[in-house]
């Protein structure tokens, strides 16, 4: 009897801890996810001047042409088009304390005229 009441008590403590452990990973998810929903997201334009896997440094166009930026990317970084050296972006980010933080990086793609028919 006292094998199971021992070892009622060790499962029931080691839930409890899991519990705990889920909850304040949650809470920290939360919180983090909550700071950076607060800070305003910022748009910048600029050719890509060095781009991997967490930065990306583009040349600004006007009115700020010859500045670069350099902005952090993580793997929740929204991506669209063929992002390389050399292609025009529009890059949305986030001005933390310490970086700025790239949510979403756009390749501009050169505006191609409709092609019409020819009419007979």
């Amino acid at each position: 009897m006292s094998t199971v009441r021992t070892s009622t008590l060790v499962l029931g403590a080691f839930l409890s801890l899991s519990a705990m452990a889920f909850a304040a990973a949650e809470t920290t998810a939360s919180a983090a996810s909550l700071a950076n929903s607060t800070l305003p997201v910022h748009t910048a334009r600029g050719a890509v001047k060095f781009v991997d896997s967490s930065t990306l440094v583009i040349e600004q166009t006007s009115p700020y042409a010859g500045h670069s930026m350099t902005f952090t990317m993580s793997p929740t970084t929204e991506r669209e088009g063929n992002l390389k050296v050399g292609s025009d972006v529009i890059v949305r980010y986030q001005d933390n304390p310490e970086r700025r933080v790239a949510t979403l990086v756009e390749v501009e793609h050169a505006k191609v005229p409709p092609q019409t028919s020819p009419s007979h």
